[in-house]
């Protein structure tokens, strides 16, 4: 794989434009990595009062990551349950994917890097076919009550795409929603408190790479390391040893 790849990669003009609200709340500046996410963590108050549930007793609390993490061949999860759905509820699995690396994207559609991300996205998935890889840009938006509508989900991508009709419609690139239960990201990890995440998973369904946060140009390079990999291929059935033919019996002296 040569560096050609990443070199003739040309990012697509998105015109992203996403508003400071939601679960993850939007970066404080364009240098940001990542975007928290803001929970209402409620008090021992807040459940015992003898005047019920109060409201105004419950805290919102940023949790943040950040990092990277590289997994040896000896050490890689298998993930193949994993399974993005598309607007139409049809699901493709990591396990249909396996021959190919894949891409795994948790985005937000209130976070600045994970727009980052997605343009990345975009000027990579038209070279899918040529190089052997798969994207599954997915979002993470939680449904929750919003000015008394729901919010996450395909409601607030749809508002998204038509926001950024421009993007998609040059991109061509589909996104998704993440299955639930054994299908969905805690394949990958525990909880999810920061976005954008990115799984790269190689060509036998096993999490490679983890990165938590937005680096510029993360994407390729992620991705060349996972092409270049020479995975070994299982060893041969070891045939049983045959057993040794009888001798001819000997003629008998007159």
């Amino acid at each position: 794989m040569s560096h050609r790849l990443l070199s003739s990669l040309i990012l697509v003009s998105s015109g992203l434009a996403l508003s400071a609200q939601g679960v993850f709340t939007n970066a404080n500046s364009p240098t940001d990595a990542t975007c928290p996410r803001v929970m209402q963590e409620k008090t021992e108050l807040n459940y015992k009062s003898q005047y019920g549930r109060n409201g105004a007793d419950a805290s919102a609390v940023r949790y943040s990551q950040w990092g990277d993490q590289f997994f040896p061949l000896a050490e890689r999860k298998d993930v193949s349950p994993f399974a993005a759905y598309d607007e139409k509820a049809k699901g493709t699995s990591i396990a249909n994917l396996k021959g190919k690396v894949v891409l795994v994207g948790l985005w937000s559609t209130h976070c600045d890097p994970s727009a980052k991300m997605l343009m990345e996205f975009a000027s990579l998935y038209p070279k899918r076919g040529q190089y052997g890889f798969e994207i599954l840009a997915v979002n993470f938006d939680e449904n929750q009550q919003d000015g008394g509508g729901l919010e996450g989900g395909w409601r607030a991508i749809s508002k998204f795409r038509i926001k950024n009709r421009q993007f998609f419609e040059t991109s061509k690139m589909p996104i998704y929603t993440p299955g639930l239960g054994k299908e969905g990201p805690s394949n990958f990890m525990d909880m999810v408190y920061s976005v954008p995440v990115l799984f790269v998973v190689d060509r036998q369904g096993k999490l490679a790479e983890l990165h938590i946060g937005y680096k510029d140009g993360f994407v390729g390079q992620a991705l060349m390391r996972a092409l270049r990999e020479r995975v070994p291929a299982p060893a041969p059935a070891t045939a049983p040893a045959s057993a040794p033919a009888p001798e001819p019996a000997k003629p008998s002296q007159p």
